[in-house]
């Protein structure tokens, strides 16, 4: 299946580029090219497209205006020459950022983000056994069997994890990097010492995901994954 897409930029050499990369990729189908955020508005209106690649600053309608104003479902490759300007796409549904000059395993690397969003992904892994919703774990000299569901959030403790469970705290001789390989989609990284349940969030607030009565923080190093996890979900 093809993933239909569009650029903007009102740099010629920049859309010229981006063209040429495109042609590269077998998944990837143009369906347009604009020099300005108005002229790809008209045909966004008539037209639906996967994802929009797109600069931010240009005359008449930014690239951010351009999200503001389609639906939030929307997905976008934003692409600048400030890095700065990261810190204000977390507003809508961006799968990547690219700072210019783009290379192009940079960009290739953003359609690989693209196309595990758009189903490439799924269609690669039918077929394959149901994903186990339990694990086993050594905890002094028992085994347990942990459910995954009944995992609120794990928080490193160097050698160790100590997973906070519904009702009880098990402390697993197992680094964080380990353990969060063994961990289905559910569970996000948001900070060097925790991971998440995504199912138990309930609320997020000034860099901290609330679980009860526990704040998390939400470190900048893991923001950018996780502001888009949650994107993805956002009604």
């Amino acid at each position: 299946m093809k993933i239909s897409c569009i650029i903007i930029d009102d740099e010629p050499n920049a859309l010229a580029l981006l063209e040429g990369y495109i042609e590269k990729i077998a998944s990837l189908e143009l369906a347009g090219k604009f020099f300005d955020g108005v002229e790809a508005l008209e045909f966004l209106k008539r037209n639906k497209v996967d994802v929009i690649f797109t600069d931010i600053q240009m005359p008449l309608l930014t690239g951010f205006e351009l999200a503001d104003i389609l639906p939030r479902n929307q997905k976008f490759v934003f692409i600048t020459a400030y890095a700065e300007h990261a810190l204000n796409s977390f507003s809508f549904h961006v799968i990547d950022y690219l700072l210019k000059p783009i290379t192009f395993k940079r960009f290739s690397q953003a359609v690989f983000k693209i196309e595990a969003l758009t189903g490439t992904e799924t269609i690669a892994t039918a077929g394959k056994a149901p994903q186990e919703t339990f694990l086993f774990a050594k905890s002094g000299r028992q085994i347990i069997k942990i459910n995954f569901d009944d995992i609120v959030f794990i928080k490193g403790e160097k050698e160790y994890v100590n997973i906070q469970l519904k009702n009880e705290k098990l402390l697993i001789y197992k680094r964080m990097k380990e353990m969060e390989a063994l961990l289905p989609g559910q569970f996000k990284r948001v900070h060097v010492s925790y991971i998440v349940n995504t199912q138990h969030i309930q609320k997020v607030i000034n860099n901290q995901v609330q679980t009860g009565n526990i704040k998390i923080p939400v470190s900048d190093s893991y923001k950018d994954a996780f502001m888009r996890f949650l994107e993805e979900k956002m009604m």
